[in-house]
């Protein structure tokens, strides 16, 4: 999935291992009325041609999607990006990374943000090295590992889709004669080819990130 505009994505440099150790405890997870009201913003924004929120605007592309449903529940990510280099994506995680909100989990709570890696091929080297390329918002989890998250699709716009780490290789299944979607395409296409290896959200998940208790 494509972030924004090719011509205004900058480089982003390798990202550094550090996280939050699981399991994480109840004091590392934000009010449930800070989230109900992320995922509220989430679902305000599904479907929007423009992002203005109170009289704010924000970029239409992946990080100003997931900075606009943090500023509509009143949180703005945004503040130390003048501190960072990079993309929007990167300048995000850098911000996280420095308050030690990105950790590694299966099972994420709604709110958490989402980072991948490999989206799409941003230096055109043909090789898989371009972290941090795209990101998005978990609306919820079922007990089974099903994510269910918001994010620009760079076709189809604002949207939810799936993902499940449990299960990131498989695409869709047949459940009670309906197929239903495991973890969406992530991947952008090629020519000449269905999809790569590595296509789906599943697998090109890299980190989860605690915007809530920025």
């Amino acid at each position: 999935m494509l972030c924004g505009a090719l011509i205004i994505l900058q480089a982003c440099a390798t990202a550094p291992a550090r996280v939050r150790p699981q399991p994480l405890g109840p004091e590392a997870r934000a009010s449930e009325q800070t989230r109900r009201k992320l995922a509220e913003g989430g679902r305000y924004v599904v479907g929007k041609q423009e992002l203005i929120i109170r009289g704010k605007r924000f970029n239409m592309d992946c990080t100003g999607t997931v900075l606009a449903i943090y500023y509509y529940a009143g949180i703005d990510l945004a503040r130390d990006f003048n501190k960072y280099t990079g993309n929007g994506v990167t300048r995000l995680y850098k911000s996280l990374e420095a308050q030690e909100l990105l950790y590694d989990t299966r099972y994420p709570v709604t709110g958490d943000i989402i980072f991948w890696d490999n989206t799409y091929d941003r230096n055109e080297d043909g090789k898989w090295n371009d972290p941090l390329t795209h990101v998005g918002m978990v609306m919820n989890v079922s007990t089974n590992g099903d994510v269910q998250y918001v994010h620009l699709n760079y076709r189809r716009g604002i949207i939810i889709e799936n993902m499940n780490l449990r299960q990131p290789e498989i695409h869709q299944r047949m459940e009670k004669g309906q197929m239903r979607i495991i973890n969406s395409p992530m991947r952008m296409k090629q020519a000449g080819r269905t999809h790569p290896d590595n296509w789906l959200s599943g697998q090109l998940f890299k980190i989860f990130g605690m915007g809530y208790l920025f």
